[in-house]
């Protein structure tokens, strides 16, 4: 979750092993969207021809507001890249999903609010 930490905005508790473990990551987090039209359970297997390469984690989501399944999933690094295809396996089958940019959000504000 690089995104969130801010390595250049001064020192803090933890910025050397941070700072010391970049690149050497076992799992990175990625956000992705599920073509499915409901959330997902979480916890389903992320693969990628039959090797599984990851997981869902416990709290996926429907977007009302973009219409789309989303989540956030532990990932092998080298899979983060943007547009990364993948097939989810749970209890209730399976279904593709892609590899988004992270944090997820409306670009074009689609919804108004009032």
């Amino acid at each position: 979750m690089g995104w969130s930490v801010h390595l250049k905005k001064g020192d803090f508790r933890g910025k050397e092993a941070l700072v010391a473990a970049k690149g050497k990551e076992r799992f990175k987090l990625a956000g992705i969207e599920v073509d499915l039209d409901r959330a997902l359970a979480g916890g389903e297997k992320l693969m990628i021809d039959g090797k599984e390469v990851g997981r869902v984690h416990d709290k996926p989501a429907w977007s009302h507001r973009l219409n789309k399944s989303l989540a956030i999933v532990r990932l092998d690094p080298e899979l983060t890249v943007i547009g990364t295809r993948l097939e989810v396996a749970g209890e209730d089958g399976t279904c593709t999903a892609t590899v988004v940019k992270f944090p997820v959000y409306d670009t074009e504000k689609t919804r108004t609010h009032q």
